[in-house]
């Protein structure tokens, strides 16, 4: 059997999905073009860090990769902000036809955004990917601490 492989690129800026199935061999993962009749059939955001209107995504014309823009995802904590604005999320849904022979997964994750930290002030950035079905997760993280005066995060 062959691992059908995506490489997401997930931000607070943007994600990128780009589907791409790998030959598993002992030795090395190789890369080969994707299967025909793989694509993805849907996309669904839902989360305090993209609320309605605030996302938009452009989808490969193959339909195997595809592009989601955040313009409303971001965290704030200080004298003055609510609670409620300490924490976002976004949960991306894909739906994909996968072709016989072929199991989806995710080879790489790239994140990209921008942060701004007081003295003493401690950022986590979190990502958990699952599959419909599926009890294992995978998770992802990264601490950020400041000062930082305002920074790229790639």
């Amino acid at each position: 059997m062959k691992l059908f492989a995506a490489l997401a690129t997930f931000a607070a800026a943007a994600l990128n999905v780009v589907a791409s199935p790998i030959r598993m061999d002992a030795r090395a993962l190789i890369a080969v073009p994707p299967p025909s009749g793989f694509n993805i059939t849907s996309i669904g955001v839902n989360g305090s860090g993209c609320p309605k209107g605030t996302t938009y995504y452009v989808l490969s014309e193959d339909r195997t990769a595809v592009t989601v823009t955040f313009s409303n995802y971001y965290a704030s904590a200080g004298p003055g902000i609510k609670v409620t604005e300490n924490r976002k999320n976004c949960e991306v849904s894909l739906g994909v036809r996968v072709p016989k022979g072929f199991f989806f997964g995710i080879a790489t994750v790239d994140y990209r955004g921008f942060y701004q930290l007081d003295a003493k002030v401690t950022a986590t950035q979190r990502a958990v990917y699952h599959f419909q079905g599926q009890l294992k997760e995978a998770v992802a993280r990264s601490t950020l601490t400041g000062p930082i005066a305002g920074q790229d995060y790639l």
